[in-house]
C-alpha cells in the first residue's frame, strides 16, 4: 500500500491499513523514495519510474517473508499510486488482485484541464528538473496560483487529508510534468488478468473519470464503485471505514481474506 502524488504513508492510509489488518490481512505501507519516512536525496524528488521500482522492491520483500502466501498478494494504490498499481497489474501476473482508489490513469485529460499560462510556467521547470537541475514547486495552491495542482478544491483537499504531524511537504520536483501526457495505463488494461476493485469519485476533478471508466471497461475482472466524492474524500470522516469495508468484502468474495 502506498499513497498518491507527493503524499506519505501518514496521510489517510493508516485507517485503511488498520481496517484490512483487523480483517486478517498483513499490510505493508511504505513511502516512495525521497518522500515521507523513506530515505534518499534530493528530497521531494518525483520520478514515476523510480516509484515503480519501489513498488517492485516492496512486492519482492513481501513475497520473501515466511508469513506471507505469495499467491495472495494484493496491491493497493490511491491516485498516482493507483496508476502505478494499474501498470503493475498488467506486468506482474503474480499479483492476486488490485484495490484502486481514485486512480490517476489518464494524464492526457489532466493536461487538457490546465490553462496555457499554467503550462508555460510549468514546462520549463519540468525540463530543467529532468536535465539535472533539481528544483521544487508547490504541490498545490488555490486556483489562479502557481503550483502543480490548482484545480478548484485541490488545495483544500490536501488540507483535509493531511493530518497534523505528517511529514508531507507542499513541494515536489516538477520533472513528471514533461511526460505526464504520456501516462495512460487505462489503454492497456485488457492485460490485467486478476480481479480489480476500483473507486471513482463522482466529483473528482483531479483524476479524470473517463480514464477510470475506460479502465473498468477494459480490465476483464474489474468492479467499479461510484461514490459521491471529490478526490480527497476517501481520506476524510467515515469514508475510509466505508470504502475499506467494501474492499474487505471484495477480497473475501475471492477467498483472499477469510
Amino acid at each position: 500500500m502506498a499513497n498518491g502524488f507527493s503524499m506519505t504513508r501518514h496521510d489517510g492510509l493508516p485507517a485503511y491499513a488498520q481496517a484490512l489488518s483487523d480483517a486478517g490481512a498483513g499490510v505493508l505501507v511504505f513511502d516512495h523514495r525521497f518522500l515521507g519516512d523513506s530515505g534518499g536525496t534530493p528530497r521531494q524528488r518525483f520520478r514515476a519510474g523510480e516509484q515503480l521500482e519501489d513498488w517492485r522492491n516492496a512486492l519482492a520483500y513481501v513475497r520473501g517473508r515466511d508469513d506471507v502466501d505469495p499467491a495472495r498478494v494484493v496491491a493497493w494504490g490511491f491516485s498516482f499510486s493507483g496508476g502505478h498499481v494499474t501498470k503493475l497489474l498488467q506486468r506482474d501476473h503474480g499479483l492476486a488482485a488490485g484495490l484502486l482508489v481514485c486512480p490517476f490513469v489518464d494524464g492526457p485529460r489532466r493536461v487538457l484541464s490546465a490553462g496555457p499560462a499554467d503550462i508555460a510556467w510549468l514546462l520549463p521547470r519540468a525540463l530543467a528538473d529532468l536535465a539535472g537541475r533539481h528544483t521544487t514547486i508547490p504541490v498545490t495552491a488555490q486556483p489562479g496560483s502557481r503550483a502543480a495542482m490548482t484545480l478548484p478544491g485541490e488545495a483544500d483537499g490536501f488540507a483535509r487529508a493531511v493530518p497534523a504531524g505528517s511529514p508531507w511537504r507542499n513541494e515536489i520536483s516538477p520533472g513528471l510534468f514533461a511526460t505526464v501526457a504520456l501516462h495512460a495505463p487505462w489503454i492497456t488494461a485488457a492485460r490485467i488478468r486478476v480481479p480489480v476493485w476500483i473507486a471513482l469519485g463522482e466529483r473528482d476533478v483531479s483524476a479524470p473519470a473517463a480514464g477510470i471508466e475506460a479502465l473498468a471497461r477494459r480490465a476483464p475482472h474489474a468492479e467499479l464503485h461510484r461514490y459521491d466524492h471529490d478526490h480527497f474524500d476517501p481520506f476524510v470522516g467515515e469514508e475510509p471505514a466505508r470504502l475499506a469495508a467494501a474492499q474487505i468484502a471484495f477480497l473475501r468474495q475471492r477467498s483472499l481474506l477469510h
